[in-house]
């Protein structure tokens, strides 16, 4: 039976997705299957990639490819045998999806500790930046890819206390505009962001532990991203978007 292109808009599509062991990732990565991409789930440690393996197994959506890394300690030598290992075993990738985040709680830039700042940049941006960046020659070799950065732009907003996370997802946030402008002409290779809002998730609960009324289900930002990555949202780079998918003011 032919699948129609509406029902699995990600159909022969291979992603990577980042983080894919969280609250967020591991409904992102459900959708992206359930879609009918081949993923490649990414996380530090197998024993949180496993769970979504089996949930994807058991919605009858591809297989996905686990791929434990800790990318605290991951050097360039890492992040090359991933994409050699996705070009081997998979033969493409048409898309990533940076899902990985690290927060540590509210505190002040006064009492920040220091490790734990270059900790929070190293995950939250510049892990993000280098895997793209490795992954740049195996996106271009498709007729259409999509790379998804996840944002938070009321904490990249300049208030106190969110220090390190806050940075980092305002600088997430430039680093997504740069990445279209130098890649627009291709008209192939897309980047985008999503602030999918308040969810409820363990990283949220880390600034809110009581009880957050503005928290959604993470559920509810799914098909942002499963669109974004699709032929669907062909020509659409450089963009900020909402959960809802419309665009976010800057």
């Amino acid at each position: 039976m032919t699948v129609s292109s509406d029902s699995k808009p990600l159909a022969d599509r291979v992603i990577l997705i980042t983080g894919a062991g969280g609250g967020l990732g591991a409904v992102v990565a459900r959708a992206v299957a359930a879609a009918g991409a081949e993923c490649v789930l990414l996380g530090r440690r197998e024993r949180t990639l496993t769970p979504v393996f089996d949930t994807i197994v058991a919605d009858g959506s591809p297989e996905p490819a686990l791929f434990p890394l800790d990318v605290t300690r991951a050097g360039e030598d890492d992040y090359q045998r991933l994409v050699d290992g996705i070009a081997a075993d998979c033969g493409r990738l048409d898309g990533i999806v940076h899902l990985a985040a690290r927060f540590d709680g509210l505190m002040p830039l006064a009492t920040h500790p220091i490790d734990g700042w270059q900790r929070i940049m190293h995950i939250n941006l510049t892990a993000a930046f280098t895997l793209t960046q490795i992954c740049l020659p195996l996106l271009q070799s498709v007729d259409d890819a999509s790379v998804i950065f996840t944002l938070d732009e009321a904490a990249a907003t300049p208030k106190a206390f969110w220090g390190a996370y806050g940075v980092s997802k305002a600088a997430l946030a430039a680093l997504v505009q740069m990445f279209a402008v130098e890649h627009e002409q291709s008209g192939r290779l897309r980047f985008n962001g999503i602030d999918p809002g308040p969810r409820k998730t363990p990283l949220r609960a880390k600034a809110f532990p009581s009880d957050d009324p503005n928290a959604q289900a993470p559920e509810a930002a799914a098909d942002t991203y499963v669109h974004l990555l699709s032929a669907n949202a062909r020509g659409t780079t450089g963009q900020i978007v909402g959960a809802d998918g419309q665009p976010i003011a800057t």
